[in-house]
């Protein structure tokens, strides 16, 4: 879940300096950036992130048919498992790739943009993940979504002033002074 990301940092860093030896595997707090270096013109970035959404009666996988349930099945552990397959055949010397690649496993996607470990790669490494294509793998149907749709935090203060319901005109509503906000 998110803030616990560097158990599973710590298997995908493993794993890649095992079997995907040849690229640069790099650590910046629990994101995992991986690159090759093949001499390409172009760099195509493939990232996805390591947290999920707290369990919801999930926890435990199960599998249902072709169906796996369980935490992060869907949103986002086919992509990360894409990243490291796709990773160690270009370290096994995959060598028709058109273009080099950097993989960032990122911690912090499912919570606010401030924990996110893309901010604290381009804020402290970003000659690791600049790139000529960046593709984040969450899943969407296939369809290519262009940028986040994020989410906003806003804290508002509406004062009002009270009166008697008998004479509201003597008052200010803070409810009515909100209304176009929220609309």
């Amino acid at each position: 879940e998110s803030g616990a990301e560097r158990a599973r940092a710590d298997l995908v860093e493993a794993r890649l300096r095992d079997r995907a030896r040849g690229l640069g595997v790099e650590r910046v707090g629990d994101n995992v950036v991986v690159r090759s270096d093949l001499g390409r013109d172009k760099r195509v970035l493939l990232g996805g992130h390591l947290d999920t959404v707290p369990a919801n009666g999930n926890a435990t996988p199960r599998r249902d048919g072709d169906t796996l349930h369980g935490l992060g099945t869907a949103d986002m552990k086919g992509g990360l498992a894409l990243m490291l397959t796709l990773a160690e055949a270009i370290a096994a010397g995959s060598r028709d790739t058109r273009f080099d690649a950097t993989f960032v496993f990122y911690a912090g996607e499912e919570v606010a943009e401030e924990w996110n470990g893309l901010r604290e790669l381009f804020a402290r490494a970003p000659e690791l993940v600049a790139a000529d294509l960046a593709v984040l793998l969450e899943p969407t149907d296939g369809w290519v979504e262009a940028g986040c749709q994020g989410t906003l935090h806003v804290q508002a203060t509406y004062r009002g002033a009270r009166a008697h319901t008998a004479r509201p005109w003597m008052g200010v509503n803070a409810i009515h002074r909100a209304a176009g906000a929220l609309g």
